[in-house]
């Protein structure tokens, strides 16, 4: 007979783990750590990395649920995990979207406010510079008493005084 796959939570607990019930006997906790236990040890199964990590949970799960103490205090995480922090918006959630994170891009919004306010600032700048005619530069006043013309006296060539 096949085992039938049971749906797990996305978020298992150590009871999921061990496959017991939450209000499961110290007894029966400690028998089902020990047929998992038998099953998943990694002497059983020698190269299989899964066993490794299936033995680790298996060992941390009976770690807390074989512990009173432990063991209430993981119940309270679960009836916290189980209870919604808060209502769930009847409304599609936009009015709560940006408020801090973008969820598009998952930047948060100074940054995404940062970076376009750059790409602007650089669009902008490289237009205007494109568009000005260039200024002429004024002649240093050292270089301005050679820089004359030359004067065609009848002769083929200028030259340079």
């Amino acid at each position: 007979m096949a085992h039938s796959q049971s749906w797990q939570p996305a978020n298992p607990t150590y009871y999921d783990v061990l496959q017991v019930e939450r209000h499961a006997t110290p007894e029966r906790v400690r028998t089902a750590y020990r047929r998992l236990a038998q099953k998943y040890h990694p002497d059983k199964m020698p190269g299989n990395a899964n066993a490794v990590r299936a033995m680790s949970a298996i060992n941390a799960a009976y770690a807390v649920l074989s512990d009173a103490e432990r063991r209430a205090e993981h119940d309270r995480w679960i009836q916290r995990a189980e209870r919604p922090s808060r209502p769930m918006p009847l409304a599609s959630g936009h009015e709560s979207a940006w408020t801090f994170f973008n969820p598009v891009t998952g930047w948060p919004w100074y940054l995404l406010f940062g970076t376009m306010l750059l790409a602007l600032g650089t669009i902008v700048t490289a237009l205007y510079l494109t568009a000005m005619p260039a200024r002429a530069t004024a002649v240093a006043p050292a270089l301005a008493h050679t820089a004359q013309p030359c004067q065609p006296s009848g002769t083929a060539d200028c030259r340079k005084p």
